[in-house]
């Protein structure tokens, strides 16, 4: 097999219905998620690891925007609600097409910063369980 690599270029990202794809400029979904403890018992060899809970964000820098319909405005307006989130990921190539949904918990984000340098906005956003990835 010869090595395989693409750039990231293209990106469609709906919150609540919305694209924002167009003010993006970093995205990233984390997986939080703590490995289990491994947990002993007086009988050798017996052992098991406990259960966590999945634990993602979604992470994301935007030129901010402060129109009425724009991502900077959202996320005050939308301050601690649960929306629906889709994020697909080279749509424009067919065999490499992956999308992630699920809902994300909105947090305002911080605002401001140095005088003179471009503003943004930068999220990081639960997933309300894990997203769910496919192939459209």
């Amino acid at each position: 097999m010869t090595a395989h690599n693409r750039k990231l270029k293209t990106l469609t990202f709906s919150i609540d219905g919305t694209e924002f794809q167009v003010q993006c400029n970093t995205w990233r979904i984390v997986n939080n998620s703590e490995d289990g403890d491994k947990q002993y018992v007086y009988v050798p060899g017996e052992e098991f690891n406990e259960e966590t809970d999945p634990d993602y964000s979604l992470q994301a820098t935007f030129f901010s925007d402060w129109r009425s319909a724009g991502i900077s405005a959202f996320c005050w307006e939308h301050d601690g609600e649960t929306v629906p989130c889709v994020i697909d990921h080279h749509p424009d190539i067919a065999a490499e097409h992956v999308r992630w949904t699920g809902e994300v918990k909105i947090k305002a984000p911080d605002v401001g910063g140095d005088v003179r340098t471009t503003e943004v906005t930068e999220i990081e956003w639960p997933w309300q369980g894990p997203p769910v990835f496919s192939r459209p």
